[in-house]
């Protein structure tokens, strides 16, 4: 039998002050209570009255001080996330609109994305977007893909990311085919006239690699993870971003992402040369967070996404 809410449960709501949810997000999340008063703007005495309303009404202590830390109860650590999920709920409530106008409406967009997914597409995507809608703003932050919904919980709108590794429970838009290619200087020595690397000149070759490489989150069989780990590697730099400019004016050779690789060729001289493993693609999706789901303005930087990929992918097309 399902529950029904009783008096007993408006009561209970009314007598706790929803304000509250604020001050107990700060102090289950600070590592002391002068930190988590400065974090939502209340003094010390207004947070110790809320502490001890909030220790009232859960009938715990909340959070307790042991070696001169602050420790949380197993109550405190189970509500940690689940006040943090309701404030997100709370915020898109009074935040919601119906409608956005992309030349008037002010608003931010918070994504979480890997480096190379920044790096191709939202770079590209946002110097479109100052003009088209200058009341917007885009706060992109890192994506562990081995921990994908920490992002959710530090306020993502929209994640973009392997959709093998998609969220559950999410809506799911895919965005682009992404697969593993080959960056080589226009002027090679000898593979400049070349548009693919056979099996005996990668293995001949000399290779960069960037210390976050991540061909390890786009689908790979064993025998691409055997070329790979058969390299001859001359050189770690210390990014993806720093790919072309040790590649220039050099014989080395570059494994990454096709889609980044083209967006460096586009501005640089260098050029994207086939693998010598199968054509393994991995697809890209965009995930709106449960709160921002129906969010017309998320849906509209979506939408500018796609327009992106479509131009460029045409423009590769037509080359």
């Amino acid at each position: 039998m399902s529950a029904t809410p009783s008096a007993g449960d408006g009561e209970s709501v009314r007598r706790l002050n929803i304000n509250l949810l604020y001050p107990l997000d700060a102090i289950l999340h600070a590592p002391t209570l002068t930190e988590a008063g400065r974090r939502v703007r209340l003094s010390q005495s207004a947070m110790s009255h809320a502490l001890r309303r909030l220790r009232e009404h859960f009938s715990d202590d909340l959070v307790i001080h042991a070696g001169g830390e602050q420790q949380l109860t197993p109550l405190g650590l189970a509500l940690k996330s689940e006040v943090r999920r309701v404030l997100r709920d709370v915020d898109g409530v009074f935040n919601f609109a119906l409608s956005f106008d992309p030349l008037t409406s002010l608003g931010t967009v918070t994504v979480a994305a890997s480096d190379v997914v920044e790096q191709m597409l939202l770079g590209p995507v946002v110097r479109r977007l100052l003009a088209a809608a200058p009341g917007l703003s885009v706060d992109v932050i890192p994506l562990d893909l081995s921990t994908p919904h920490q992002a959710i919980n530090r306020g993502a709108d929209l994640l973009l990311m392997p959709q093998d590794v998609a969220l559950a429970g999410l809506d799911t838009l895919p965005i682009l085919t992404e697969y593993v290619s080959c960056m080589i200087w226009t002027g090679h020595s000898s593979l400049a006239g070349q548009y693919e690397i056979d099996d005996a000149q990668y293995r001949a070759a000399r290779h960069v690699v960037a210390r976050d490489e991540r061909t390890a989150f786009l689908t790979v069989n064993p025998r691409t993870v055997e070329l790979l780990n058969e390299r001859r590697i001359a050189m770690r730099t210390s990014s993806q971003a720093a790919l072309p400019a040790i590649v220039i004016g050099s014989d080395l050779v570059a494994t990454g992402s096709g889609w980044l690789f083209q967006h460096f060729a586009e501005t640089m001289p260098v050029k994207v040369v086939s693998a010598p493993f199968e054509r393994e693609e991995t697809t890209i999706v965009a995930q709106w967070a449960a709160h921002r789901r129906r969010d017309p303005m998320v849906a509209w930087f979506v939408e500018q996404v796609e327009s992106y990929v479509a131009l460029f992918s045409n423009r590769q097309g037509n080359r």
